[in-house]
């Protein structure tokens, strides 16, 4: 069933799951691949974008929401608000990069502290998703407070959670290519 966009706004607006699905994750998934292609490069996940997009629409009791006016298709509208929102984010993550030295374990000797330095910098800088390598950056090599971090990213906990399981993945995978390389 196709909703107008009267029936979205008011469906998201009372929470029906149907309609934000329907909304969401169909049609606005050619705009999240334009996102996604075009302002991170290929390194973002539309679901971490769609839970993004969805909160920031969502507060202030949804005030950008009630913003629409109807002069225009409610996915066109959406379009430049989710544009505007993830080239903001997408600005904020690259300020906001670390440049500090990494963490190192007392009593190593200097080649194995450069060793290791240069290992894990390694598998970070091949991380395909920059907000995979700030996560891991702050809360492990950083140790820092995961809602000092959430609120420095604009996210819930539970999001910035969700980013670090898949990072923790994603380095996995890739240090297990790196294990079967022979050169």
């Amino acid at each position: 069933m196709k909703f107008t966009d009267k029936e979205i706004i008011e469906g998201i607006l009372i929470g029906n799951e149907k309609v934000i699905n329907q909304f969401f994750y169909e049609e606005c998934t050619p705009m999240f691949h334009y996102i996604i292609r075009k302002i991170f490069d290929y390194q973002a996940e539309k679901d971490e974008l769609i839970n993004e997009l969805y909160i920031y629409l969502q507060a202030d009791d949804w005030h950008k929401l009630r913003q629409f006016d109807y002069r225009s298709k409610l996915t066109t509208w959406l379009s430049v608000v989710a544009t505007r929102f993830f080239q903001k984010k997408r600005a904020a993550l690259i300020e906001n990069e670390s440049s500090e030295t990494l963490i190192v374990e007392k009593g190593e000797s200097f080649e194995q502290r450069v060793h290791t330095k240069l290992d894990v910098k390694t598998l970070l800088e091949r991380l395909p998703n920059e907000r995979y390598h700030f996560v891991i950056q702050k809360l492990i090599l950083e140790d820092k407070e995961p809602q000092e971090v959430a609120d420095e990213m604009e996210i819930t906990v539970a999001n910035l959670y969700n980013i670090k399981t898949r990072a923790i993945k994603e380095l996995a995978r890739i240090a297990g290519k790196e294990d079967d390389y022979v050169g």
